[in-house]
């Protein structure tokens, strides 16, 4: 599989899209997950605000199905007593769309 080392959008432009709940795109997986962590909605709004460049770890193609140009960003950060893991998914940044909001497994 393809990984590229830098993220394939813009973080910026991903929290200005996730900057509010009512603006937020999320799998019903990944809303399911962050509930079973505790979080509601505005609480992942307020973590992915808090995500910096350096939280990044790789970006790759879609692959589970494949999709041509739709790329997976995915980062993980130590957030409200948690070590979360998460994954954007969109061929561009109006479509991206939070596909995983969980606990980074070890």
């Amino acid at each position: 599989m393809v990984r590229k080392p830098k993220p394939h959008h813009d973080l910026l432009a991903i929290k200005t899209k996730f900057s509010d709940v009512d603006a937020l795109e999320i799998t019903r997986t990944a809303e399911t997950t962050a509930r079973k962590l505790g979080y509601g909605l505005q609480d992942v709004v307020d973590a992915v605000q808090e995500l910096r460049a350096s939280d990044f770890v790789s970006s790759s193609p879609a692959h589970s199905p494949a999709v041509p140009g739709v790329w997976h960003d995915t980062y993980t950060m130590r957030w409200g007593g948690h070590h979360l893991y998460m994954k954007f998914a969109g061929t561009t940044i109006i479509d991206i769309v939070l596909v995983s909001f969980k606990e980074k497994q070890q």
